[in-house]
Order: structure tokens, then C-alpha cells, then sequence
């Protein structure tokens, strides 16, 4: 709904525009541009580009940071404004509409600047002219006449809004400031010298502004107050030289950058479920709760829409951990194929203490796993049964599931926590035989209300290690190449922990404190509340190789010919011929392409019969 002229929503907006010719040819320009709308993901750069979006009262300057913004990033950078060169002609119009009609015109605008901006970052960066906030902090100062403090309701972006703005890219909002004075006078002195290639449009809001302080007092205390994902606009010193107002700039926008490139998903793990068939004793993630979302279709769908946020928002990698995810075979297997096929995930991986795989899962679904880690913790059956790992053949068990990853070439990780339990063990000719990619050693952590504390299922205090116990276990198994150790330092904040509703779990406090699900809120929003430490995630290599090696596809005689140079890319091999390998190309249906197919098939049919009519040596 909608407070006076103030639109919470895209359909809020469209709906006043349908009362008015012009008004529908808006919002039908603007559902075109919805139509061709792509999935934005987060680019596979290292450094994805930024976007900047400009926002102050008139006379701070925007238009000349703009201008040397755009010289200052390079090409290509984008300069838009919103509303976009697709609805510019109806501009003119709208200014001269009552406040409604014109605000919806505005409101609807910033939608389809976001769409612009979404495709224009993939190239570069994107410097926006005005967006949002000016929308809503002019209607609230110009149209109700109001401070902020008045509407809290209307102060946050829009969800719809929000969810259009590519999430995978850094979206830094400045909001530029100078002194009353010094705005007045550069409002005064710059009739007539504009910045080439810009045009100057005042509006009568604009002209107002000057006339009016207490106009001016409203809309400077409107967009201190307006948010986005729950923060404020970044001030930005527009005093001094065009010069030192873009090294502010530059150094804000790399500041906010950096910020938010912590803040990014990349790596999520989700305990989809809480239930378990094992008792470990230090579990952490205990079955205090029979939740499972994908249990029904409406459910899966909503998992799916999750899933797809957080590849919106930057996510490269998701782990399906438990409970034990092979408790739901049928969900598990179609959330790993949707990971990989419908969001193109560079990781999808799983862990499972072993128990509930079958090899006829791992035939239908093992090309959509690029790990599977299985929990070991020791290789004495007897002390998995004093930690809870199973009641016996554990380590068989997990011979088996490593010969069937060997099978259907599902790269092989094993994970074992260590406790007082197992802090002596040498496990290295076991780890040896089993050649994991990685070996995850972790040092029992407590989190209360899991494995410590009054209200938990579990009492890990006994399993406890010491830091030096754990560096002394590091160092017996130093030589191993694929360990990965983890202490409770580095393991506490640097994972980014999904429960089965959906919530970060936020680890900084010792305990596990759920932040806001993403079925109700933006991944922006709950990651405030992660508690994540994206420096440790780095510290610890979370980041690696960890996607399954490219498996070559299945070709026939037209894929191994398509676009061969012959003379090059044959060679002998014993008594025949045979293509290089690594010529593998996709066939090009033209007539020409299948002359060659003729041709290549007679020469090795022609090589293979000099071959069994060749005379066999007497012996």
C-alpha cells in the first residue's frame, strides 16, 4: 500500500498510472523491460564492478562526480538517471501532474533504472544520477510537508526494488553534503555552465527548494533517515576542488567495497535438517527441532526461491549438511541437481556420516556432487562407538562409500573432530590408503544450548581438547598433504551456517543465535546478523579447488571432425591414426561439416582395414 504519494511497491505505483494514457504507456514500456529480465548472478571476477548511485539536494555537484567518476573508473562505466532514457520523453509530461500521478510516474522510474543497472554492471561500472531516495525524500518533504520521523514506515526500500539490484556487485549509495552557503552559491554560478555532454532539467521542486529552508531542512533530514537493506546512505564531503571531492569519493566507494565483499555468501553451508541416526556426543547441531522445508511441494519450491537469493547474492558454493542429509534422499538429490543445473553452482557438496548412502543414489545424482565428505573420527571402531559415531562397522561403512566415490568420480573429503578421545591416535596410514582431497580436522568446539548448557541434547564438556593437544595431533599428521586444520579460533565465526528454517546461525557469543530467516527477509538483512568473519573464511582457506574436474563429454564421429585442421590433428598412433586428444569441438550441422564426417570415417575405416588385413608374422 501507499502512504499519500509514497509507493511501497511496484504494483502500488502502476496502479495510479493505469487511470492515465500516458501513464499506461509507462508502465507497459516498464513491463517490456521486465519481460527481457535476466537472473543476475554474481560475476565470476574476483573484483565484480561497483555500483554508484549519487543522491543529495540540488547544487552539490552530482552531475560533475558523475563526469569524473566515469574518467576517474575507466570504460567502460555507465552513466544512468532515473528515471532511464526509456521513459525520459514522458518526463515533461509528469512534471505537470498532480503530486500522486507524478510521484508514481518517479517511483515506477527507479524499477526501471534498476533493470538498466542490472544489465549494464556485467560490463562495467554503473554510475546512477539519483534513484530511490530522491524519489521518496522529495514526496516526503515536498508532498506531505513532513520530517521522516513522521512515515517510519516508508523510509525502507522497497523489497520488490531491492530484490531488482544485482546483489553479486557492490551497490554503494553516496549521499553528497556541503554546507548551505556553498550549495546556494554553486546553484547560482552554474546557469549555463553544465558539464558537456549533460543536460540541466529543474524541476518546480527543484525550484522550490531555493526558495524555501524549511523545504531544504526536510529533505536533508529525509535522506539521513531513508535506508537500504537497513543502512544508511553514505555522506559524502562535497566541499573543495572537483579533484579532492572525487578522491573522497573513491576512497568511500573502496571502503564501502570492501565491506561488502566480506559480507558476500560465498560459501553457505545448509543444515537442511536437524534429525540424526548417530549420537556423537559433541554434536553441535543437534535434533532440537523435525523441521524439513523441501518436505512437500510448496516446500521445495520455497527452498528453490531461497537458494536462488543467495546465488542472487554472491553464493558460489553450498554444502547440504545435517543432521544426516541422507535421511531425505528423494529432496536431497533434487536440491543438488537444481544447485547445479538451474543455478550453475561452481560447488555443490555434501556431508553424511556414511550410514544412509546407497550406490544407486550416487549413480543418479553423483554428477551434481563436486565433494562428499563423510565424518571419521577414528579408525578404531571402538572409539567411534565411545563418541557416538554409529554402533560398529562405521570404518567399513566408510570404505565403501570411498570405493563408490572412486567408481562415479565423486572427489572424496573426510572430516573427523578431535577430542580426548582420539587427540592420540596417528592416522595417517589410514588417511594415507583412503587418499581424501581433504582431510577437515577439527578441534571439539562447545556452543551452548547444542553440546553445553542446561538446555542441550548433548555434553561435550568431557571431550573437550586443549589448543596444545590440538597442535600436537596437527603436527603428527603434518605430512599429510590434504590435512586442513581447523582450531576453535578459526572454525567459531567463519562459517556461514544456514539452520533448517533458513537463519544464519550467528556463533559469536558462544552459542548459536538465529538471525531473521531469508524466507521472510533479504540476504543482505540476515547477514547483518550472521556474525560472520569473512577475514577468518579467507585465513582459513575456505575458499579452493572445489569443483569436480570437468568430465569430458560423449562425442561421435561428427563432434571429433567438426572445425579439424586433418594435416595437424592427426597423428600415428601404432599401426593407425587417430584425432589428438583435446580436439573435442562441438559439430557445425553444414554441409561442409558433414562432407567431413564421410571423409574422416573413410580414413579410419581404410586405416582399420590395413590393419586386420596386415599379415600376421610366422612365430
Amino acid at each position: 500500500m501507499m502512504t499519500a504519494s509514497i509507493y511501497k511497491a511496484q504494483e502500488d505505483a502502476a496502479r495510479v498510472l493505469q487511470e492515465d494514457l500516458k501513464g499506461r504507456e509507462a508502465v507497459d514500456i516498464v513491463k517490456s523491460m521486465m519481460s527481457g529480465k535476466a537472473q543476475c548472478f554474481l560475476q565470476s571476477a574476483d573484483t565484480p564492478a561497483p555500483v554508484i548511485v549519487l543522491e543529495g539536494l540540488d547544487g552539490v555537484g552530482k552531475s560533475t562526480l558523475i563526469q569524473n567518476l566515469k574518467h576517474a573508473l575507466g570504460l567502460p562505466t555507465t552513466c544512468l538517471k532515473s528515471p532511464p532514457e526509456e521513459l525520459l520523453h514522458l518526463r515533461p509530461y509528469f512534471d505537470g501532474q498532480p503530486k500522486e500521478m507524478r510521484r508514481a510516474f518517479y517511483a515506477l522510474g527507479n524499477y526501471a533504472c534498476a533493470l538498466r543497472i542490472r544489465s549494464a554492471v556485467v560490463d562495467g561500472p554503473v554510475v546512477v544520477d539519483r534513484f530511490w531516495p530522491s524519489t521518496v525524500a522529495y514526496a516526503i518533504s515536498h508532498d506531505l510537508q513532513m520530517m521522516p520521523d513522521a512515515v517510519p514506515d516508508v523510509l525502507e526500500m522497497p523489497d520488490d526494488l531491492a530484490d531488482l539490484l544485482p546483489k553479486g556487485n557492490p551497490v554503494v549509495f553516496l549521499l553528497l553534503e556541503l554546507s548551505e552557503a556553498e550549495r546556494a552559491k554553486r546553484v547560482r554560478a552554474r546557469a549555463g555552465s553544465t558539464p558537456a555532454g549533460y543536460t540541466l532539467t529543474v524541476t518546480r521542486e527543484e525550484e522550490e527548494l531555493e526558495r524555501s529552508i524549511s523545504h531544504r531542512a526536510r529533505l536533508t533530514a529525509a535522506y539521513h533517515a531513508l535506508r537500504i537493506d537497513e543502512q544508511p546512505l553514505t555522506a559524502c564531503d562535497a566541499s573543495g576542488s572537483q579533484e579532492e571531492v572525487v578522491a573522497r569519493a573513491l576512497n568511500l566507494i573502496e571502503q564501502k567495497t570492501k565491506e561488502m565483499r566480506c559480507s558476500v555468501p560465498t560459501s553457505v553451508n545448509w543444515h537442511f535438517t536437524r534429525q540424526c541416526n548417530y549420537s556423537c556426543k559433541f554434536c553441535f547441531h543437534t535434533a532440537k527441532s523435525s523441521f524439513f522445508l523441501p518436505n512437500t511441494p510448496e516446500g521445495m519450491e520455497e527452498s528453490k526461491k531461497c537458494l536462488t537469493k543467495l546465488r542472487e547474492a554472491g553464493m558460489k558454493k553450498l554444502n547440504f549438511s545435517g543432521g544426516e542429509p541422507f535421511l531425505q534422499p528423494k529432496e536431497l538429490g533434487e536440491l543438488c541437481r537444481f544447485c547445479k543445473e538451474d543455478l550453475g553452482l561452481e560447488s555443490v557438496s555434501i556431508i553424511s556420516n556414511g550410514s544412509k548412502i546407497q550406490k544407486q543414489w550416487l549413480k543418479k545424482f553423483g554428477e551434481h556432487v563436486d565433494i562428499l565428505a563423510i565424518s571419521c573420527d577414528s579408525f578404531v571402531e571402538d572409539t567411534n562407538i565411545r563418541i557416538g559415531r554409529g554402533k560398529g562397522m562405521h570404518i567399513a561403512r566408510l570404505q565403501q562409500v570411498r570405493d563408490w566415490c572412486t567408481e562415479y568420480e565423486i572427489p572424496f573429503k573426510l572430516n573427523s573432530v578431535i577430542n580426548v578421545h582420539n587427540v592420540d591416535e596417528d592416522m595417517n596410514a589410514a588417511i594415507t590408503r583412503l587418499q581424501p582431497v581433504r582431510w577437515k580436522v577439527f578441534q571439539c568446539l562447545l556452543l551452548e544450548g547444542e553440546n553445553a548448557g542446561p538446555d542441550a541434547l548433548r555434553d561435550a564438556q568431557e571431550l573437550v581438547i586443549t589448543d596444545e593437544q590440538f597442535k600436537a595431533f596437527e603436527q603428527r599428521h603434518k605430512d599429510l598433504k590434504c590435512l586442513v586444520p581447523e582450531s576453535n579460533e578459526k572454525m567459531k565465526d567463519s562459517y556461514l551456517i544456514l539452520d533448517e528454517e533458513l537463519r544464519f546461525l550467528n556463533c559469536t557469543g558462544g552459542k548459536k543465535t538465529p538471525s531473521r530467516s531469508i524466507r521472510d527477509v533479504s540476504v543482505q538483512k540476515a547477514l547483518q546478523e550472521a556474525g560472520f568473519d569473512g577475514d577468518m573464511f579467507v585465513k582459513r582457506g575456505g575458499v579452493y579447488d572445489w569443483s569436480k574436474p570437468t568430465k569430458p563429454r560423449d562425442v561421435d564421429i561428427e563432434d571429433l571432425v567438426a572445425g579439424t585442421d586433418f594435416k595437424k590433428d592427426f597423428m600415428t598412433e601404432g599401426n593407425g591414426q587417430t584425432l589428438k586428444k583435446g580436439i573435442h569441438r562441438d559439430c557445425q550441422k553444414s554441409h561442409a561439416g558433414r562432407i567431413c564426417v564421410f571423409v574422416v570415417a573413410g580414413v579410419i575405416l581404410a586405416s582399420t582395414l590395413r590393419v586386420l588385413t596386415k599379415p600376421t608374422p610366422c612365430r
